[in-house]
């Protein structure tokens, strides 16, 4: 089943089996535009999430003659997760599946049957049975990036290894997701004698794109982002006036290497190259991941003792538990409480 087929049968029934009859021309045009509107009240990200798992369902229960695919019925949904609970084993993917049939019912206008009291104690069940411990991958330190700067960052270094320090150094200091590195365009750099401007148009906080700005420091170390994105700037012959994305892959040719002038760099891709490098100065690529830069930056702000307001809104946090989740303390930090009981 292709998702337009899913899209077809969500925008068809409930509040919309009524629009094919209109006769208004001017409430049929405004109808065909409601759909996309419709769509914008997630992420585009989360979007793609929920349809994926939504199309799963709607191949499951159409499998099944007994079963209605939509609108979909509390009993069928619960044995649908208890189907993902067998297979799947997964509590993300239990909880993505109830979230993408809450999505596509409330799209077409209908109440939520996840909302069923069956189906929220399967969830509950589900997600007590197949709880797994958090394995959290490593920070990056500011050693390991001096490390990586000393190795890669000579003054012969490729287009590809310059970009890859650029892109590091920037999310660790900005404390960026890789969503938000690889939405950033030419234009989203500002530098001035002091520091960089990074602006983010979208990320995964700002749910209503007010974008923010973030300031990023010119230090006097190897290590420095802004330097390293001058650098950068001026190898690839950037325009930073230029709609284009700021980090692209890169063409090689005889006479060099030079960024492919259409879209970005995937996660596959950009994963590969910062887990290469980190296995290149001896470190395990498996205890690390694309956020260990915005946790290490987190992670070296908060045990610098940078005050927690500004921290919070350097890292675009909503709230304490969100923001307390990328800090990996030091251990005398945390060894300070024991010592202060007087025992």
């Amino acid at each position: 089943m292709c998702c337009l087929f899913c899209f077809l049968v969500v925008f068809s029934a409930g509040a919309w089996a009524a629009v094919p009859q209109w006769e208004d021309p001017e409430l049929q045009q405004l109808a065909s535009c409601l759909p996309n509107t419709v769509l914008q009240c997630r992420a585009d990200s989360t979007s793609r999430k929920y349809l994926y798992a939504f199309k799963r369902w709607m191949d499951w229960a159409g499998s099944k003659e007994e079963v209605v695919p939509f609108p979909a019925k509390p009993m069928h949904i619960a044995l649908y997760l208890q189907y993902l609970a067998n297979t799947v084993k997964s509590k993300s993917a239990t909880s993505v599946a109830v979230n993408a049939l809450a999505w596509a019912h409330r799209m077409a206008g209908m109440e939520s049957p996840t909302e069923n009291s069956l189906v929220r104690t399967v969830v509950d069940a589900l997600d007590r049975s197949l709880a797994q411990p958090k394995t959290r991958k490593e920070p990056v330190t500011a050693a390991m990036l001096e490390e990586l700067v000393e190795k890669f960052g000579n003054p012969s270094a490729t287009l590809s290894d310059v970009r890859s320090l650029a892109a590091f150094l920037l999310g660790f200091a900005a404390f960026l997701r890789f969503d938000e590195i690889s939405q950033l365009k030419c234009c989203d750099i500002a530098i001035e004698s002091s520091h960089l401007s990074v602006k983010l148009r979208s990320s995964k906080t700002d749910q209503y794109r007010e974008g923010a700005l973030v300031p990023v420091a010119r230090t006097s170390t190897a290590t420095c982002p802004v330097a390293m994105m001058e650098r950068y700037i001026k190898l690839a012959q950037i325009d930073l006036s230029s709609e284009l994305n700021l980090f692209r892959a890169i063409v090689k040719s005889k006479k060099g290497e030079y960024l492919r002038r259409d879209g970005g760099l995937s996660y596959t891709r950009f994963r590969e190259l910062f887990l290469a490098m980190i296995k290149s100065i001896g470190l395990a690529p498996k205890e690390f991941g694309l956020h260990s830069l915005r946790s290490g930056g987190a992670t070296a702000a908060a045990n610098a003792g940078v005050p927690d307001r500004l921290f919070k809104r350097h890292g675009r946090w909503k709230s304490e538990l969100a923001k307390d989740g990328y800090v990996k303390d030091l251990l005398s930090s945390r060894l300070l409480v024991s010592k202060s009981l007087g025992v």
